[in-house]
């Protein structure tokens, strides 16, 4: 399938495919976050299958009629800003020629959850959401008994994605795939460790038989258990959508190759991955991790770059010859440091 964005926050235009491995590559601020955050809001705004007209207005009369998306509209309060959208705003999925469209408030549509074959999409924006995990279940706790004393609904502000990311930690589903216990393992081995969740349901780090308070744990640390309780709760399967906002921001450049390695085998395993990233460690061993797990018809690299996210004449290794060279900068940077100081003797 392919996500296509116009004139969304720093976003001119993008059209990208959302087939295997999807990785787009750029500085701060241009629109490489939103990407991810348009997909989980698409998303979490397409029906499961088709619904008929007459379900949604008692007759088949009405055509080409976009229905409201109150769903979508409220989580898109929750994780874009008001000035990220215009009149001229769009966001659509296209797969085999049908479409999935969301404007000006409304949907419209001949593309369904089912269509696409995704159950499941997970959104990692940081690994501080374990800092917050008695938050969101305090939170939870005040909610449900606001509503069940008045009958209504508490609208407390929080961190959306985060909350939604500690959700799917924490209720795992049956649906299970057996080759998600090798990755757990592998990842228990790069942590020397496992998260997992201690008597009172508060997820601890086990190691050596020894509990430990997750606020004591490396934040690296924190970021593999991340994909390991989701690996461990069934939510990363055939049937997923993953999302990874920047994840090399907390990895030595080491584990970074580690973290690339993961990803691939979970593509090859078809789990749908996208990845934001201004890592060049991050990119390059993407690059070859997939082409040793040999997927690279299913992978894809994006430049984000003056408002566009786009390929280079359709090409990976055209687009990451130029994802390199706007990644390199610095060292040019030092290059004439070490230059001018020659010059000054």
């Amino acid at each position: 399938m392919t996500l296509e964005l116009k004139n969304i926050g720093m976003i001119k235009e993008a059209s990208v495919k959302i087939d295997g491995l999807t990785v787009i590559a750029g500085e701060n601020d241009t629109g490489k976050s939103t990407v991810g955050k348009a997909l989980f809001l698409i998303y979490s705004s397409m029906s499961l299958e088709a619904v008929s007209n007459i379900e949604l207005f008692g007759t088949e009369d009405i055509h080409n009629l976009g229905r409201k998306n109150i769903h979508g509209e409220q989580i898109k309060k929750n994780i874009f800003s008001k000035q990220s959208f215009n009149s001229s705003s769009l966001m659509r999925i296209v797969h085999d020629k049908n479409f999935f469209e969301y404007s000006d408030e409304f949907i419209h549509d001949t593309l369904y959850k089912k269509d696409i074959k995704i159950a499941n999409i997970a959104f990692i924006e940081t690994p501080i959401v374990w800092n917050l995990q008695k938050l969101f279940r305090n939170q939870t706790d005040i909610e449900s008994q606001f509503k069940l004393l008045s009958g209504e609904s508490l609208d407390i502000p929080y961190p959306f994605l985060m909350k939604d990311l500690y959700f799917k930690l924490g209720n795992g589903r049956k649906y299970t795939e057996n080759w998600t216990k090798k990755y757990q393992k592998d990842i228990a081995s790069i942590i020397n460790g496992e998260f997992k969740k201690d008597e009172d349901g508060i997820f601890r780090f086990y190691r050596e038989n020894k509990k430990i308070d997750l606020i004591d744990v490396a934040t690296g640390i924190k970021y593999f258990g991340i994909l390991q309780t989701l690996l461990n709760a069934n939510r990363l399967n055939s049937y997923t959508l993953l999302i990874l906002d920047e994840p090399e921001v907390h990895l030595h450049p080491k584990w970074q190759l580690e973290m690339a390695k993961i990803i691939v085998e979970l593509v090859k395993n078809s789990v749908k991955v996208v990845v934001n990233s201004h890592s060049p460690y991050m990119i390059e061993a993407l690059k070859r991790y997939s082409e040793v797990a040999e997927i690279e018809e299913k992978t894809n690299f994006y430049l984000a770059e003056n408002g566009y996210i786009k390929q280079i004449e359709n090409s990976n290794s055209l687009t990451l010859e130029q994802i390199f060279e706007k990644l390199s900068e610095p060292f040019d940077v030092f290059d004439k440091m070490d230059s001018e100081r020659l010059q000054n003797g």
